[in-house]
């Protein structure tokens, strides 16, 4: 007595061995129109959808197996004989495997040029309908969402009376996951896109962390720690020379795209550990590399690099003369790869600069012992009109300038953070330290150390200055205007040191702090 399959397979990966080995075992495949063509390559007992439901395709095929010939078959608990008396009343076909691939919505999510309404058509309907219906009947139905799965399933089915309870149990729970991260993924895109269509944020009501495993990766934090990368769908990054990225390197990956993308000018931006070390802009780019790099020439060595330009020979060349760990860049003039690469220990990663400008997923996520913490993603994206001079003396233009690009580089590290900048590179930057005299010691020593005359620099502050002891440190070294949010109990006294020193003073009003 024939059996019954039904298939459906966007990814023909691994079909030819499922489809021969069921006709093998007297199968006959249920299916539809471009899966049925490709299943006839290898046999002829294929019935289409429409010929069994009486029905034919509708709305471009958006409706197909949506019907209770199909549902029923699936359905039926083959140990209820009432389940299988309605399958005879009805004249419907039990279905013993449903093999189903989804419609590929994430790999189109990142396809250049490919518009909203073009992506909601890949939003497959049926196909999880399918796999959920097969997954829940899973003691009649072996259900098969992955072709690494279809040898061992076919063996099975090939020995009647084996026990394959477990294996059924298996391929149902992979079915659920499935549908759950292909849910989730699609869910995230709908509430990102709404979010930059222009809806205002609003927290999840919940958050689902049924995640793939990306990649196990070498170890932790610490070389006696596991770790693995779980990621919904592709990155927008690829690896392009190097050993597979570490636990602390997608770490830093992450604080990279954080930070380049707060600068529309040919920019770079170097990084350790999570921290930026250096930044500069300038409209060469190996100028503004070496502007980052003069900040502090001895923290970027085994540091990392991103730049927000395609990177040139000449820059390359130049970040050659230390070891740089990894470097980041949009694109590669020709003959750039194969200088870097004679670093073997070095990794080169591609990125794509307009998906990097938006946060994905929607929230960032912290995992406490005890829970999760989500916040709504602080995209550094103030309005600097909204600023408020808070001082007698008033900031120049150049002055102002110098503070906007100071605020968004003091955004990029550790509190309590105090960056000392001029309009398009970092002098000092002083950070993690349990007060904010503490920091601004160390930016001013950072800048002295690596020989940055500090008259006419500017300060930004994450954080209010609590007393007027930052101040006082700032004005001894020549720095003459402060940015910082404001909002402490000390305003006024820190305000009144300001004017007595003759220093501007803005008020953002708006904290930038990372913890």
């Amino acid at each position: 007595m024939s059996r019954f399959a039904l298939i459906s397979l966007w990814d023909k990966s691994g079909g030819e061995e499922l489809v021969k080995g069921l006709f093998a075992l007297d199968f006959t495949i249920i299916s539809t129109g471009k899966t049925a063509e490709y299943v006839r390559q290898f046999g002829d007992r294929v019935i289409e959808i429409p010929e069994l439901t009486g029905f034919p395709e509708i709305l471009d095929g958006r409706v197909k197996s949506l019907h209770p010939v199909i549902y029923g078959g699936i359905l039926a608990n083959r140990s209820n004989p009432e389940h299988l008396q309605t399958l005879t009343e009805h004249g419907i076909k039990a279905i013993d495997l449903v093999a189903v691939n989804l419609y590929p919505f994430e790999q189109k999510l990142n396809e250049p040029g490919l518009g909203h309404d073009e992506l909601l058509e890949f939003i497959d309907v049926g196909g999880p309908s399918l796999l959920r219906a097969a997954a829940k009947n899973y003691a009649s139905v072996m259900v098969l969402t992955d072709s690494d799965d279809y040898h061992a399933s076919l063996e099975l089915l090939g020995r009647p009376g084996a026990d394959s309870d477990h294996w059924r149990r298996y391929l149902a729970a992979k079915a659920f996951s499935l549908v759950s991260r292909y849910d989730a993924l699609i869910s995230r895109y709908l509430d990102t896109s709404a979010q930059r269509s222009g809806k205002a944020f609003e927290l999840p009501r919940s958050i689902a962390l049924d995640l793939p495993l990306d990649r196990v990766l070498r170890y932790g934090e610490n070389p006696h720690q596991k770790a693995g990368f779980y990621c919904a769908e592709q990155p927008a990054w690829q690896l392009l020379h190097g050993k597979e990225l570490s636990y602390n390197n997608l770490l830093d990956l992450n604080s990279a795209f954080k930070s380049i993308r707060l600068f529309d000018p040919p920019a770079a931006v170097i990084l350790k550990h999570g921290n930026a070390c250096g930044i500069g802009t300038d409209p060469c780019l190996c100028e503004a590399y070496n502007k980052a790099f003069l900040t502090d020439t001895v923290s970027p060595f085994g540091g990392i690099v991103i730049v927000n330009r395609e990177l040139d020979l000449q820059t390359a060349v130049y970040i050659n003369k230390i070891f740089t760990e990894v470097i980041i860049a949009p694109s590669y003039a020709a003959g750039v790869l194969e200088i870097l690469r004679k670093k073997k220990d070095r990794r080169l990663i591609q990125y794509n600069l307009q998906i990097m400008k938006f946060p994905y997923p929607p929230v960032e996520i912290r995992t406490l012992r005890f829970g999760y913490l989500a916040q709504e993603w602080d995209l550094m994206d103030d309005d600097s009109d909204k600023y408020r001079i808070v001082t007698n003396r008033r900031p120049t233009k150049a002055e102002f300038e110098a503070l906007t690009f100071a605020w968004k580089a003091v955004s990029l590290v550790k509190s309590n953070a105090i960056a000392l900048t001029g309009i398009d590179r970092t002098f000092g930057l002083g950070m993690g330290q349990p007060s904010r005299i503490d920091s601004t010691n160390i930016a001013i020593s950072k800048a002295i150390q690596f020989k940055h005359d500090l008259c006419g620099a500017v300060c930004a502050s994450d954080g209010f200055f609590p007393f007027r002891d930052s101040v006082d440190q700032l004005y001894q070294h020549g720095v003459k205007a402060i940015i910082q949010p404001g909002g402490s109990v000390g305003d006024d006294d820190v305000i009144k040191a300001c004017n007595e020193l003759g220093i501007t003073m803005v008020f953002t009003d708006r904290r930038h702090f990372r913890h």
